[in-house]
């Protein structure tokens, strides 16, 4: 840490990467969405139909539209909405980042600025 500097975070973010620094802009993308949910109640069942809608598509795709693909995502979205809303908002977000190639920046655009 450079000397004089106060506080752990902003003395870690001068002297480290900027690879750090994108992992911290992540982490704090993603918790933004349960923080949100906390403070909206009303939050809380938008982000639950977003995530119905997602489990429904991503099994409708692999069983078809039959009675399999109703029983088995009624019951992932009763663990995922219901059980385990705040954890399942954060992975959401975490598949739309890497639906919109957030990681593939994260990948291939610091490799050109950590040679020093």
């Amino acid at each position: 840490m450079i000397s004089g500097e106060k506080g752990f975070l902003f003395g870690m973010l001068r002297v480290n990467s900027l690879i750090l620094k994108i992992i911290l802009i992540l982490l704090i993308a993603i918790l933004i969405v349960p923080s949100i949910m906390l403070v909206f109640p009303v939050a809380r069942y938008i982000v639950g139909a977003i995530i119905g809608f997602f489990v429904f598509e991503l099994i409708a795709k692999a069983f078809g539209n039959n009675v399999l693909t109703y029983i088995i995502s009624a019951v992932i979205i009763y663990f995922l909405v219901f059980k385990y809303i705040f954890v399942s908002a954060s992975l959401m977000m975490i598949y739309i980042f890497l639906g919109a190639g957030f990681f593939s920046v994260l990948i291939w655009g610091t490799a050109r600025f950590s040679k020093d």
